[in-house]
C-alpha cells in the first residue's frame, strides 16, 4: 500500500479520478454522490492550487535545516565531500552537461560548486545511475561541475546508485563513514536524506538547496490564485512523507 501511495503522489492525478466518479456517478444518475465528488474535487483542487497550503507543507520541511554557511568549515582538517544527489538527467549530445542536467540538477549543483569553491580540500561526489547503456547522471552531473571550474582530480562518481538509501550506501563503500560529509539536495528532501545517510552511520552536514517555500513579500492575490507550479509542491511534499513513511523514517 505504501509503494502505491509514494508512486501514486500526485494531486493531479487525484483531481481526475474524483471529477471521473462525479462524472460516472452522474450518469448513472447518482445525483448526490455525485454532487459529493464534484465538491470534493473542487475542495482539492482550491486547497492545493493555491500557495497557501503547499508552501506551508513544504515550509515544514524547509525549515528543519538553514542553509550552509561554508566559513565554519574553511578552516577544518581533513577532506570534506560534497555529496551532490541525484536527481534527473537528460542525455542529449547537442547539449552541454549543464544543460543535459534537470532542473533540480542544476540547482543543486550551484549549490555544491558554491561550497566546493568556498571549502580548502573539498571533494565533490556525484551519485545516480542511469537507464542501461546510457551516461550515467553521476557522469553528467561531473562533467557538468568541471564545465563550471572543478577540478576533475577533486571529483569523484558514484555510477550505481537509483535512490536516496543507494546513494548513502554507496558513498559509504566507496569513502567509510567516518568522513566529513555534507549533503546538498532539496530543502524538501532533506530531512529524509538526512535520516538516511545517519542510519548508515555518517554524522552528515546538511546543505538545502532549491526552496520551494519563500519568505519573500508576495501578493495575497497571488497567494490565492490557482497555479500549477502549487500542485508540484504539494507533489513532492507528498512524495516526501510517503517515502518516508515506506523507509520508516
Amino acid at each position: 500500500m505504501i509503494d502505491f501511495l509514494v508512486l501514486q503522489s500526485n494531486i493531479l492525478s487525484m483531481l481526475i479520478w474524483l471529477a471521473l466518479a462525479a462524472f460516472i456517478f452522474y450518469r448513472f444518475r447518482k445525483k448526490k454522490i455525485a454532487v459529493f465528488f464534484a465538491v470534493l474535487t473542487l475542495l482539492v483542487f482550491g486547497l492545493f492550487s493555491t500557495a497557501w497550503f503547499p508552501r506551508y507543507l513544504a515550509m515544514q520541511l524547509e525549515l528543519k535545516y538553514p542553509v550552509l554557511d561554508p566559513r565554519i568549515l574553511q578552516n577544518a582538517s581533513g577532506k570534506t565531500y560534497i555529496h551532490l544527489l541525484g536527481s534527473g538527467y537528460q542525455v542529449d549530445k547537442r547539449l552541454p552537461a549543464t544543460a543535459e542536467l534537470g532542473i533540480v540538477s542544476q540547482a543543486r549543483i550551484v549549490e555544491a560548486m558554491r561550497l566546493y569553491n568556498a571549502i580548502g580540500n573539498s571533494v565533490l561526489v556525484c551519485s545516480a545511475g542511469g537507464p542501461p547503456g546510457t551516461e550515467t547522471q553521476a557522469s553528467v552531473a561531473k562533467k557538468a561541475a568541471v564545465l563550471l571550474g572543478a577540478d576533475s582530480s577533486r571529483v569523484i562518481t558514484l555510477d550505481t546508485p537509483n535512490t536516496t538509501i543507494e546513494e548513502a550506501q554507496a558513498l559509504a563503500a566507496a569513502i567509510g563513514i567516518q568522513q566529513r560529509v555534507i549533503i546538498v539536495t532539496d530543502g524538501v528532501h532533506m530531512p529524509r536524506a538526512m535520516k538516511v545517510f545517519k542510519r548508515q552511520g555518517f554524522d552528515p552536514i546538511a546543505a538545502p538547496t532549491n526552496f520551494r517555500a519563500f519568505n519573500g513579500s508576495v501578493g495575497v492575490a497571488v497567494k490565492w490564485w490557482p497555479r500549477i507550479e502549487n500542485l508540484e509542491v504539494t507533489d513532492r511534499v507528498l512524495h516526501e512523507y510517503f517515502s518516508s513513511l515506506k523507509a520508516g523514517l
